[in-house]
């Protein structure tokens, strides 16, 4: 027999979970939900204030597939755009290689971030596979490390008091990563609640 505070600790949860799984409320809503993107992007930019609700919105939009997705589908999509402009970053920094003539220093900065963003590329790729595997702290794990990225390159910089030629790519590569961080980051704290919802959906009470 369940104990008397059992009882009401299972009541709690029942409420708990009626308002925060209810399908009119959760993130995990059907694909066909209309605002999907706003809504996503709305929870992710209320639950951290470095995720830029405009950039958010904007970049998930410019993939049309992302419109007809929920939000697994919309963490997927935001992995592979901060990926693809890591890429992109990294292709700049070897045409500076190649540009012209440079200090030493200089040099040895755009070589730091080069291994930086190659580093970062690796972990995007591996929390691909771990969000299609439903392993969502182990994506935010390597989400993490591309978040840290672009501000590890600019600390090269200002260690030797020279300008980065990167801070308008490392801008957006944070942007994108703190995004990409976030809705997974909403994924996995969904998929924890839906679990302990079926575990409560199977309780027996007596």
């Amino acid at each position: 027999m369940i104990q008397f505070t059992s009882f009401f600790l299972s009541i709690f949860f029942f409420f708990f979970f009626f308002l925060f799984l209810n399908p009119t409320n959760s993130p995990m809503v059907a694909a066909t939900h209309p605002d999907i993107i706003l809504e996503t992007c709305r929870r992710c930019a209320k639950g951290d204030p470095n995720l830029n609700y405009a950039l958010c919105v904007e970049s998930l939009a410019s993939v049309p597939k992302s419109h007809h997705s929920d939000v697994r589908g919309l963490a997927i999509v935001a992995v592979k755009l901060s990926k693809a402009k890591m890429k992109h970053a990294k292709s700049m920094v070897k045409k500076l290689l190649k540009a012209k003539p440079m200090g030493r220093y200089m040099k040895n900065c755009l070589l730091t971030c080069k291994d930086i963003y190659s580093d970062s590329i690796s972990n995007l790729k591996d929390s691909l596979k771990a969000i299609k595997s439903g392993q969502y702290k182990d994506a935010n794990i390597q989400i993490s490390g591309a978040v840290d990225a672009p501000g590890n390159c600019e600390d090269s910089f200002q260690d030797g008091n020279i300008k980065s030629p990167l801070i308008g790519e490392n801008k957006d590569l944070f942007g994108l990563a703190v995004i990409a961080l976030g809705i997974t980051a909403l994924l996995g704290h969904v998929a924890h609640l839906t679990i302990l919802q079926r575990r409560f959906a199977g309780a027996v009470f007596y």
